[in-house]
Protein backbone atom coordinates (compact mmCIF):
# COMPACT_ATOMS: atom_id res chain seq x y z
CA UNK A 1 0.00 0.00 0.00
CA UNK A 2 1.23 3.48 -0.87
CA UNK A 3 2.87 5.58 1.83
CA UNK A 4 0.83 8.81 1.84
CA UNK A 5 3.93 10.79 2.79
CA UNK A 6 5.78 9.57 -0.30
CA UNK A 7 5.19 12.32 -2.87
CA UNK A 8 7.04 10.46 -5.61
CA UNK A 9 4.94 7.32 -5.19
CA UNK A 10 1.76 9.39 -5.14
CA UNK A 11 2.72 11.26 -8.31
CA UNK A 12 3.06 7.96 -10.18
CA UNK A 13 -0.63 7.28 -9.49
CA UNK A 14 -1.84 10.89 -9.63
CA UNK A 15 -0.81 11.45 -13.24
CA UNK A 16 -2.90 14.59 -13.83
CA UNK A 17 -1.96 16.29 -10.57
CA UNK A 18 -5.33 16.10 -8.84
CA UNK A 19 -3.50 16.94 -5.62
CA UNK A 20 -2.66 20.43 -6.89
CA UNK A 21 -6.32 21.07 -7.75
CA UNK A 22 -7.39 20.00 -4.25
CA UNK A 23 -4.68 22.15 -2.71
CA UNK A 24 -5.71 25.26 -4.66
CA UNK A 25 -9.35 25.47 -3.58
CA UNK A 26 -8.80 28.75 -1.73
CA UNK A 27 -7.06 30.24 -4.79
CA UNK A 28 -10.01 29.20 -6.98
CA UNK A 29 -12.39 30.97 -4.58
CA UNK A 30 -10.29 34.13 -4.46
CA UNK A 31 -9.96 34.32 -8.24
CA UNK A 32 -13.69 33.83 -8.72
CA UNK A 33 -14.82 36.35 -6.11
CA UNK A 34 -12.55 39.08 -7.49
CA UNK A 35 -13.50 38.47 -11.12
CA UNK A 36 -17.24 38.42 -10.49
CA UNK A 37 -17.01 41.88 -8.93
CA UNK A 38 -16.22 43.17 -12.43
CA UNK A 39 -19.40 41.74 -14.05
CA UNK A 40 -22.32 44.12 -14.50
CA UNK A 41 -25.87 42.78 -14.28
CA UNK A 42 -28.96 44.67 -15.45
CA UNK A 43 -30.98 46.21 -12.62
CA UNK A 44 -34.05 44.14 -13.50
CA UNK A 45 -32.16 40.90 -12.70
CA UNK A 46 -33.05 41.62 -9.08
CA UNK A 47 -36.75 41.95 -9.88
CA UNK A 48 -37.57 38.26 -10.20
CA UNK A 49 -40.10 35.82 -8.80
CA UNK A 50 -37.98 32.65 -8.71
CA UNK A 51 -34.51 31.27 -9.37
CA UNK A 52 -33.58 28.07 -11.19
CA UNK A 53 -30.11 26.56 -11.37
CA UNK A 54 -29.59 24.04 -14.18
CA UNK A 55 -26.67 21.66 -13.68
CA UNK A 56 -25.58 18.05 -13.69
CA UNK A 57 -23.08 16.16 -11.51
CA UNK A 58 -20.37 18.40 -10.08
CA UNK A 59 -21.89 21.40 -11.82
CA UNK A 60 -24.97 21.07 -9.60
CA UNK A 61 -23.10 21.28 -6.29
CA UNK A 62 -23.55 25.05 -6.14
CA UNK A 63 -27.32 24.62 -5.82
CA UNK A 64 -26.95 22.51 -2.67
CA UNK A 65 -24.58 25.04 -1.12
CA UNK A 66 -26.86 27.97 -1.99
CA UNK A 67 -29.84 26.19 -0.45
CA UNK A 68 -28.11 25.33 2.82
CA UNK A 69 -26.29 28.66 3.18
CA UNK A 70 -28.96 31.09 1.99
CA UNK A 71 -32.18 29.08 1.70
CA UNK A 72 -33.79 30.84 4.64
CA UNK A 73 -32.82 34.34 3.45
CA UNK A 74 -33.40 34.19 -0.32
CA UNK A 75 -36.30 36.52 -1.19
CA UNK A 76 -37.72 34.13 -3.80
CA UNK A 77 -38.03 30.34 -4.32
CA UNK A 78 -34.92 28.51 -5.54
CA UNK A 79 -34.97 25.23 -7.47
CA UNK A 80 -32.36 22.87 -8.93
CA UNK A 81 -33.01 21.24 -12.30
CA UNK A 82 -31.07 18.00 -12.86
CA UNK A 83 -32.32 17.38 -16.37
CA UNK A 84 -32.94 18.83 -19.81
CA UNK A 85 -36.37 20.43 -19.35
CA UNK A 86 -37.34 23.67 -17.62
CA UNK A 87 -40.55 23.84 -15.58
CA UNK A 88 -43.59 25.34 -17.29
CA UNK A 89 -43.66 28.28 -14.87
CA UNK A 90 -40.36 29.72 -16.14
CA UNK A 91 -40.95 33.12 -17.73
CA UNK A 92 -39.50 36.63 -17.97
CA UNK A 93 -39.62 36.88 -14.17
CA UNK A 94 -37.36 33.85 -13.66
CA UNK A 95 -33.59 33.98 -13.18
CA UNK A 96 -32.11 30.90 -14.87
CA UNK A 97 -28.54 30.08 -13.80
CA UNK A 98 -26.81 27.76 -16.25
CA UNK A 99 -24.08 25.70 -14.60
CA UNK A 100 -21.63 23.67 -16.66
CA UNK A 101 -17.92 23.55 -15.95
CA UNK A 102 -17.12 22.07 -19.35
CA UNK A 103 -19.72 24.14 -21.16
CA UNK A 104 -20.74 21.10 -23.18
CA UNK A 105 -23.29 19.43 -20.87
CA UNK A 106 -26.19 18.56 -23.18
CA UNK A 107 -28.90 18.85 -20.53
CA UNK A 108 -27.75 22.32 -19.51
CA UNK A 109 -27.49 23.45 -23.15
CA UNK A 110 -31.04 22.26 -23.71
CA UNK A 111 -32.21 24.33 -20.74
CA UNK A 112 -30.28 27.31 -22.10
CA UNK A 113 -32.25 27.28 -25.36
CA UNK A 114 -35.54 26.92 -23.49
CA UNK A 115 -34.68 29.80 -21.15
CA UNK A 116 -34.01 32.01 -24.15
CA UNK A 117 -37.31 31.04 -25.74
CA UNK A 118 -39.17 31.76 -22.50
CA UNK A 119 -37.46 35.18 -22.28
CA UNK A 120 -36.09 34.38 -18.83
CA UNK A 121 -33.29 36.38 -17.29
CA UNK A 122 -30.20 34.25 -17.86
CA UNK A 123 -26.75 34.00 -16.35
CA UNK A 124 -24.17 31.23 -16.20
CA UNK A 125 -20.94 29.88 -14.74
CA UNK A 126 -18.73 27.97 -17.17
CA UNK A 127 -15.21 27.54 -18.48
CA UNK A 128 -16.47 28.12 -22.03
CA UNK A 129 -17.11 25.74 -24.95
CA UNK A 130 -20.68 25.67 -26.33
CA UNK A 131 -22.22 27.34 -23.30
CA UNK A 132 -19.59 30.07 -23.50
CA UNK A 133 -20.49 30.62 -27.14
CA UNK A 134 -24.19 30.76 -26.25
CA UNK A 135 -23.46 33.41 -23.61
CA UNK A 136 -21.40 35.56 -25.97
CA UNK A 137 -23.78 35.23 -28.92
CA UNK A 138 -26.76 36.33 -26.86
CA UNK A 139 -24.88 39.01 -24.89
CA UNK A 140 -25.74 37.43 -21.53
CA UNK A 141 -24.04 38.63 -18.32
CA UNK A 142 -22.22 35.59 -16.96
CA UNK A 143 -18.99 34.29 -15.47
CA UNK A 144 -16.76 32.56 -18.02
CA UNK A 145 -13.64 31.62 -16.08
CA UNK A 146 -10.11 30.54 -16.86
CA UNK A 147 -9.43 27.60 -14.48
CA UNK A 148 -5.91 28.70 -13.56
CA UNK A 149 -5.95 26.73 -10.31
CA UNK A 150 -7.41 23.44 -11.51
CA UNK A 151 -4.56 21.72 -13.36
CA UNK A 152 -6.38 18.36 -13.29
CA UNK A 153 -9.23 20.04 -15.24
CA UNK A 154 -11.93 17.87 -13.69
CA UNK A 155 -15.19 19.73 -12.86
CA UNK A 156 -15.45 18.18 -9.39
CA UNK A 157 -11.99 19.59 -8.62
CA UNK A 158 -12.87 23.12 -9.72
CA UNK A 159 -15.65 23.77 -7.22
CA UNK A 160 -14.09 27.02 -6.07
CA UNK A 161 -15.08 28.37 -9.48
CA UNK A 162 -18.50 26.73 -9.68
CA UNK A 163 -19.78 27.17 -6.12
CA UNK A 164 -18.29 30.60 -5.47
CA UNK A 165 -19.24 31.59 -9.01
CA UNK A 166 -22.96 31.10 -8.48
CA UNK A 167 -22.89 32.50 -4.94
CA UNK A 168 -20.92 35.48 -6.22
CA UNK A 169 -23.45 36.17 -8.99
CA UNK A 170 -26.36 36.14 -6.54
CA UNK A 171 -24.42 38.46 -4.23
CA UNK A 172 -23.54 40.83 -7.07
CA UNK A 173 -27.16 40.98 -8.22
CA UNK A 174 -28.22 41.62 -4.63
CA UNK A 175 -30.22 38.46 -4.01
CA UNK A 176 -28.02 37.24 -1.15
CA UNK A 177 -26.24 39.21 1.53
CA UNK A 178 -22.58 38.23 1.54
CA UNK A 179 -20.15 40.96 2.63
CA UNK A 180 -16.75 41.07 0.94
CA UNK A 181 -15.10 40.72 4.35
CA UNK A 182 -16.84 37.39 5.02
CA UNK A 183 -15.50 35.88 1.79
CA UNK A 184 -11.98 37.18 2.35
CA UNK A 185 -11.91 35.86 5.93
CA UNK A 186 -13.26 32.46 4.85
CA UNK A 187 -10.70 32.00 2.06
CA UNK A 188 -7.81 33.16 4.27
CA UNK A 189 -8.97 30.74 6.98
CA UNK A 190 -9.07 27.90 4.46
CA UNK A 191 -5.61 28.74 3.16
CA UNK A 192 -4.18 28.75 6.69
CA UNK A 193 -5.72 25.35 7.43
CA UNK A 194 -4.77 23.71 4.15
CA UNK A 195 -1.80 21.78 5.53
CA UNK A 196 -3.68 20.73 8.68
CA UNK A 197 -6.60 19.37 6.65
CA UNK A 198 -4.22 17.46 4.41
CA UNK A 199 -2.42 15.81 7.31
CA UNK A 200 -5.67 14.98 9.11
CA UNK A 201 -7.20 13.30 6.07
CA UNK A 202 -4.14 11.11 5.50
CA UNK A 203 -4.98 9.35 8.75
CA UNK A 204 -8.73 9.24 8.26
CA UNK A 205 -8.50 7.88 4.70
CA UNK A 206 -6.91 4.69 6.01
CA UNK A 207 -9.93 4.10 8.27
CA UNK A 208 -12.22 3.85 5.24
CA UNK A 209 -10.33 1.17 3.32
CA UNK A 210 -12.86 -1.53 2.35
CA UNK A 211 -15.60 0.30 4.22
CA UNK A 212 -18.80 1.93 2.94
CA UNK A 213 -18.84 5.51 4.21
CA UNK A 214 -22.14 6.90 5.49
CA UNK A 215 -21.81 10.68 5.78
CA UNK A 216 -24.02 12.48 8.28
CA UNK A 217 -24.46 16.24 8.13
CA UNK A 218 -27.07 18.90 8.76
CA UNK A 219 -28.04 22.54 8.26
CA UNK A 220 -25.34 24.57 6.50
CA UNK A 221 -23.22 21.42 5.97
CA UNK A 222 -25.93 19.56 4.04
CA UNK A 223 -24.32 20.56 0.75
CA UNK A 224 -20.99 19.23 1.97
CA UNK A 225 -22.52 15.83 2.74
CA UNK A 226 -23.95 15.58 -0.79
CA UNK A 227 -20.71 16.74 -2.42
CA UNK A 228 -18.52 14.46 -0.30
CA UNK A 229 -20.65 11.47 -1.30
CA UNK A 230 -19.92 12.24 -4.96
CA UNK A 231 -16.22 12.81 -4.22
CA UNK A 232 -16.00 9.34 -2.69
CA UNK A 233 -17.67 7.93 -5.82
CA UNK A 234 -15.60 9.69 -8.47
CA UNK A 235 -12.26 10.40 -6.84
CA UNK A 236 -11.87 7.40 -4.53
CA UNK A 237 -13.91 4.97 -6.72
CA UNK A 238 -15.71 4.01 -3.51
CA UNK A 239 -19.40 3.44 -2.89
CA UNK A 240 -20.72 5.96 -0.40
CA UNK A 241 -24.01 7.37 0.81
CA UNK A 242 -25.14 10.24 2.99
CA UNK A 243 -28.09 11.16 5.16
CA UNK A 244 -29.10 14.36 6.91
CA UNK A 245 -30.21 15.11 10.43
CA UNK A 246 -33.05 15.44 11.41
CA UNK A 247 -34.54 13.48 8.47
CA UNK A 248 -32.48 10.32 9.11
CA UNK A 249 -33.84 10.14 12.67
CA UNK A 250 -37.21 9.18 11.21
CA UNK A 251 -36.06 6.09 9.27
CA UNK A 252 -32.35 5.28 8.85
CA UNK A 253 -31.74 4.12 12.41
CA UNK A 254 -34.10 1.18 11.90
CA UNK A 255 -32.06 0.06 8.91
CA UNK A 256 -28.85 -0.74 10.76
CA UNK A 257 -29.57 -4.32 11.79
CA UNK A 258 -28.84 -5.99 8.43
CA UNK A 259 -26.70 -7.04 6.74
CA UNK A 260 -24.87 -8.46 9.73
CA UNK A 261 -21.46 -7.87 8.18
CA UNK A 262 -20.39 -4.49 9.59
CA UNK A 263 -18.88 -2.83 6.52
CA UNK A 264 -20.61 0.52 7.06
CA UNK A 265 -18.63 3.29 8.70
CA UNK A 266 -20.34 6.53 9.70
CA UNK A 267 -18.60 9.87 9.16
CA UNK A 268 -20.22 12.60 11.28
CA UNK A 269 -19.68 16.19 10.15
CA UNK A 270 -19.88 18.03 13.47
CA UNK A 271 -20.16 21.81 13.76
CA UNK A 272 -20.05 24.34 16.58
CA UNK A 273 -22.56 26.39 14.57
CA UNK A 274 -25.34 23.81 14.63
CA UNK A 275 -28.40 24.73 16.66
CA UNK A 276 -28.56 23.14 20.12
CA UNK A 277 -31.39 20.82 19.03
CA UNK A 278 -29.31 19.55 16.08
CA UNK A 279 -26.27 18.97 18.31
CA UNK A 280 -28.43 16.90 20.65
CA UNK A 281 -29.70 14.83 17.71
CA UNK A 282 -26.11 14.22 16.57
CA UNK A 283 -25.14 12.80 19.94
CA UNK A 284 -28.22 10.58 20.15
CA UNK A 285 -27.70 9.37 16.59
CA UNK A 286 -24.10 8.43 17.36
CA UNK A 287 -25.36 6.51 20.38
CA UNK A 288 -27.80 4.51 18.23
CA UNK A 289 -25.15 3.77 15.58
CA UNK A 290 -22.65 2.64 18.22
CA UNK A 291 -25.23 0.38 19.86
CA UNK A 292 -25.59 -1.33 16.46
CA UNK A 293 -21.84 -2.11 16.54
CA UNK A 294 -21.09 0.18 13.60
CA UNK A 295 -17.87 2.19 13.63
CA UNK A 296 -17.94 5.99 13.78
CA UNK A 297 -15.50 8.68 12.68
CA UNK A 298 -16.10 12.12 14.19
CA UNK A 299 -14.88 15.21 12.35
CA UNK A 300 -15.17 18.77 13.62
CA UNK A 301 -15.71 21.10 10.69
CA UNK A 302 -13.91 24.29 11.69
CA UNK A 303 -14.64 27.95 10.96
CA UNK A 304 -16.36 30.94 12.55
CA UNK A 305 -19.05 31.35 9.88
CA UNK A 306 -21.22 28.97 7.83
CA UNK A 307 -19.31 29.96 4.66
CA UNK A 308 -15.92 29.27 6.29
CA UNK A 309 -17.13 25.89 7.49
CA UNK A 310 -18.57 24.88 4.13
CA UNK A 311 -15.27 25.71 2.41
CA UNK A 312 -13.35 23.83 5.12
CA UNK A 313 -15.67 20.84 4.56
CA UNK A 314 -15.23 21.03 0.81
CA UNK A 315 -11.46 20.96 1.21
CA UNK A 316 -11.68 18.14 3.75
CA UNK A 317 -13.72 16.01 1.32
CA UNK A 318 -11.31 16.75 -1.51
CA UNK A 319 -8.24 15.66 0.45
CA UNK A 320 -9.91 12.67 2.10
CA UNK A 321 -11.18 11.12 -1.12
CA UNK A 322 -7.93 11.90 -2.94
CA UNK A 323 -5.92 9.97 -0.37
CA UNK A 324 -8.38 7.08 -0.28
CA UNK A 325 -8.13 6.82 -4.07
CA UNK A 326 -4.36 6.71 -3.80
CA UNK A 327 -4.57 3.97 -1.15
CA UNK A 328 -6.74 1.99 -3.57
CA UNK A 329 -4.05 2.58 -6.25
CA UNK A 330 -6.55 4.44 -8.43
CA UNK A 331 -5.78 7.46 -10.59
CA UNK A 332 -8.13 10.00 -8.93
CA UNK A 333 -8.60 11.98 -12.14
CA UNK A 334 -10.13 9.17 -14.16
CA UNK A 335 -13.86 8.39 -14.37
CA UNK A 336 -13.79 5.34 -16.68
CA UNK A 337 -17.35 4.14 -16.13
CA UNK A 338 -18.87 7.58 -16.59
CA UNK A 339 -16.84 7.97 -19.78
CA UNK A 340 -17.90 4.51 -20.95
CA UNK A 341 -21.54 5.30 -20.27
CA UNK A 342 -21.40 8.61 -22.15
CA UNK A 343 -19.68 6.96 -25.11
CA UNK A 344 -22.29 4.19 -25.38
CA UNK A 345 -25.10 6.69 -24.94
CA UNK A 346 -23.78 8.81 -27.80
CA UNK A 347 -23.48 5.73 -30.02
CA UNK A 348 -27.13 4.86 -29.48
Amino acid sequence: MVNLNDKVAISKIDKKNVYASVEELSSQCKQTWEEIKKINFPQDYKNIQNIILCGMGGSAYAAYFIKCLFGDSLPVPFELINGDTLPMYVNENTLVMLSSYSGSTEETLSCAKQALEKKAKITAVTAGSKLGEFIKTNNIPAYIFNPLYNPANQPRLGQGYMIMGHIGILAKIGLVNLPDEDVINATVFLEKNNYVIGELTKKIAQEFIEKIPVIVGSSHLAGNAHTMRNQFNETAKSFCTYSLIPELNHHLMEGLLYPKERILKFLFLNSSLYAAAIKKRFELTKDVVSKNNIEIVNIEILGDTPLAQTLYGLSFGGYLTFYLGILYDQDPSLIPWVDYFKQKLSES
